[in-house]
């Protein structure tokens, strides 16, 4: 009868539903947009744009198209921005809207979850751990695809969970598991590393049959229709992740452990995530091991949920390649559900037990008081907060880089621009947005994006239609054919050995002169204007790459 209760997922603990149960989860949608809509404007990741440009003519052509390229990758996403430029106009903060809107979705879907599940104390915390996390704040400002991501995961893994609970029927448990493979393979199809999340899933599914099989010996049709539909969803998930992985083991190996240049530095911190938790959440991140155990104790079954989602997903995230917390944002919703459920069960053991220490410390003032001034201190020692609040900000931190803001140095660079024969950029979605023009593009991690038979100095990157070099003899060439041109790109790039090294800073420096840009800025500017000269035969045929209009 206990292990019946551990593994029970229903709604045992909850006291009751409030009288108008859809207020709550209203008011958190609508805090969420409003905080999540604060300086929605700000300067964008040079990642945005390929959205923000890909879907401005979207409804006049049905192609997302950058120049003479086209960008097709999270395509649904794109059409999303598209929608609302046609409501709202064009701007960055249109274009981050259903970013915004998607993270807002998630915090009431959980808060609703949890409530059903484990009360309304841990269902209010682990929805405010989630809205005011700064990793929902950057996806739900990042006008990318991880916005859908987390929701349509988070919603499948509920989805799933429903699909075994205690209580549904053969028939409900069957749709929620096709709701559940719908929402996985659409954050499957938005962006691979939702992979690791379905490991965790499979092992959680794997987890509860085995429990349920060896537990439970029900010979009812609900029962034996559960585990038919459970068996089901795990035997789909395991052949997926199975057909891919024996398919393409090599691949799957060198995809997983693959980082461009630009992120090589990081490759072996498998502590880079466990840094950023400590960092931001020392307190919670510190007693997580306490507050798994609470949070079982409070509803076993979401707990574990919550336990083997994260905990599979940060171990595979932590030793991938690549690592940015955005490749892991599909499994934040779990850690803040896990300290939801653990907070919500030592919340009140912590108020009786201040209660009853108030008199022994002798303090003049309620219980009540200082349980709010031990939250409140909690609070101030794990500064997510304060993080959440310099992303919203736009406010770099000691180390980070500065957004490049090309607004500030438009006025500067758009005369240069305008007489330019040739614009070299190391960061040209910017240049294109901002300034409206980009020829080629410097980048040695770039070239390496494109297809075999096109990475080649000057082979053309069919997303955006333009030429991509990768030598500095290559911007040399370029320099010398052009009578005038102008280098230019983020300031962050200066100096970088794999972009903007000695060797490139030498050439430009033997051609051209810095351009003065507001500091602010954060960009740098090289530009040179000379006589016209005879061209070397070796520029011939760089002329097609000029931006400028041929001479009637």
């Amino acid at each position: 009868m206990a292990s019946r209760t551990i593994w029970s997922m229903n709604s045992a603990v909850i006291s009751g539903q409030p009288p108008r149960p859809w207020v709550a989860p209203t008011s958190i949608f609508v805090a969420a947009l409003l905080l999540y809509s604060i300086n929605l404007n700000r300067p964008p990741h040079p990642d945005e744009l390929h959205h923000v440009l890909a879907a401005q003519h979207l409804w006049e052509t049905g192609r997302p198209s950058i120049g003479d390229g086209e960008y097709v990758r999270g395509i649904l996403h794109t059409w999303m921005v598209a929608l609302s430029y046609k409501a709202f106009g064009e701007s960055l903060a249109s274009a981050r809207l259903p970013a915004v809107v998607f993270v807002a979705l998630v915090a009431p879907l959980l808060f609703v979850w949890v409530r059903r599940e484990a009360g309304n104390l841990a269902a209010w915390l682990t929805a405010v751990l989630f809205l005011t996390s700064p990793f929902a704040v950057e996806i739900a400002q990042f006008s990318r695809f991880y916005a859908l991501q987390i929701f349509s995961f988070t919603a499948g893994a509920m989805c799933a969970y429903y699909a075994l609970a205690t209580g549904n029927t053969g028939w409900r448990s069957a749709l929620l598991a096709a709701a559940a493979a719908g929402m996985f393979a659409l954050a499957v199809w938005l962006q691979v590393t939702t992979f690791m999340g379905l490991i965790a899933i499979a092992i959680w599914i794997t987890g509860v049959l085995v429990w349920k099989f060896a537990v439970f010996s029900s010979s009812d049709a609900a029962s034996r229709n559960r585990k038919f539909v459970a068996a089901l969803i795990i035997a789909a998930i395991l052949a997926i992740v199975a057909i891919v992985v024996l398919s393409k083991w090599q691949w799957a190996v060198e995809r997983y452990r693959y980082a461009p240049m630009f992120a090589a530095e990081t490759v072996d911190e498998f502590w880079y995530y466990h840094v950023r938790f400590l960092l931001l959440y020392p307190t919670l991140w510190t007693l997580v091991g306490v507050l798994a155990i609470a949070a079982v104790l409070r509803n076993a079954g979401l707990a574990w949920l919550a336990i083997v989602v994260f905990g599979v997903s940060f171990l595979l995230a932590s030793f991938a390649g690549q690592k940015e917390m955005r490749y892991f944002c599909f499994a934040q919703p779990f850690i803040a559900m896990l300290w939801g459920l653990g907070l919500a069960q030592v919340a009140p053991e912590l108020a009786a037990w201040l209660r009853s220490s108030r008199q022994r410390l002798q303090l003049g003032f309620s219980g009540g008081v200082l349980t709010f001034l031990v939250l409140v201190s909690v609070v101030v020692m794990n500064p997510f907060w304060l993080r959440t609040a310099t992303v919203i900000g736009n406010v770099a931190l000691p180390g980070e880089k500065s957004a490049t803001d090309w607004r500030a140095a438009r006025d500067v660079l758009t005369p240069w621009i305008a007489k330019a024969e040739i614009v070299i950029t190391t960061e040209e979605l910017g240049a294109i947005y901002f300034l409206g023009r980009s020829d080629v593009r410097y980048s040695p991690n770039k070239i390496r994006e494109i297809r075999d038979d096109r990475r080649h100095e000057f082979g053309i990157d069919p997303r955006l239609g333009l030429p991509i070099i990768s030598e500095p003899g290559s911007v040399e060439k370029l320099m010398t054919c052009f009578n005038s041109g102008i280098v230019v790109g983020p300031a962050e790039h200066w100096g970088n050995p794999i972009l903007i090294g000695e060797p490139e800073q030498a050439i430009i420096r033997a051609h051209a002169r810095p351009i003065e840009v507001p500091r602010k800025s954060h960009l740098y500017a090289w530009g040179w204007s000379r006589q016209a000269v005879e061209r070397p035969a070796y520029c011939a045929g760089l002329e097609r790459f000029s931006g400028l209009p041929a001479a009637p």
